[in-house]
Formats: C-alpha cells, structure tokens, sequence
C-alpha cells in the first residue's frame, strides 16, 4: 500500500468518534504497525476502576487493522470476520496500555492476526482476529 493511502487510512481510524473520545492514538507516531495506546481513564473503566472488558476487542480489532496495512494488496481492504479476546489482568486507571498485533497468516481471501496488550510488561489481554480481505 502506498504511504500516502495508508495514511490517511490510519487518519480516518483514529479519527472516528467512538476512538477519538476514548483518546486512541499510534504508539509511535507515524508507524501503525507499532500498535496503538490508550490512556486508562475514568472514561474507559468499569466500577472497579479497570480497563472495561468491553475495550480490549475493540482495541485488539483496531490494531489488527492497522498492523495489516502494511500487508494489504493495493485496492484491496479488510473487515472482520471473527475475533476473541482472553483477559489476563486489570489495567488499572492511570496505566496507559499498548495494545500490538502480528500478522499471522495472510491468505488471498482472509488474514488472521493475533495481538495483545499489555501495560509494561505485564500482558492484559490477548485476541485473535480474522479479516476477510475485499
């Protein structure tokens, strides 16, 4: 995919309200396929004070997509199909969590990908994702 379409792909994402009101940015300026961060907030916790559950395939989904841009056929894009996500451990409000994804199989018609998040070192959630490639 050429630069300049995948940035303004990458611009667009980050842009969309839901992510823009969760305060979703790259973890590296410039470089999607570095992943993304997201600042534990009240906003984005539960009653407990944790990353609310219903975040981690959102941002597992968002950064899937980022990481396979880079991979895409030029003209072509990527939709869900399928996802999961495991919880491994709170994020607790204040944390800032980077969420990472790798591209594990790149077919003609589906990608799969896995990713996780993590604050430090600490991994607190994992996923896969499949993207069917149109």
């Amino acid at each position: 995919m050429n630069p300049e379409r995948r940035a303004a792909i990458v611009q667009t994402v980050l842009d969309l309200p839901l992510h823009r009101s969760l305060g979703l940015r790259l973890a590296v300026d410039g470089d999607p396929s570095a992943g993304v961060e997201l600042a534990v907030s009240e906003a984005t916790t539960n009653p407990s004070a944790v990353l609310h559950g219903g975040l981690v395939p959102l941002l597992l989904d968002v950064t899937c997509f980022l990481r396979l841009l880079d991979t895409l056929p030029d003209g072509s894009h990527a939709v869900t199909v399928s996802s999961t996500a495991s919880i491994i451990a709170a994020a607790r409000d204040g944390e800032v969590v980077r969420c990472t994804a790798r591209v594990d199989r790149l077919g003609r018609t589906h990608a799969f990908l896995s990713g996780e998040l993590r604050v430090g070192d600490k991994v607190v959630a994992t996923g896969q994702v499949v993207k069917a490639v149109v």
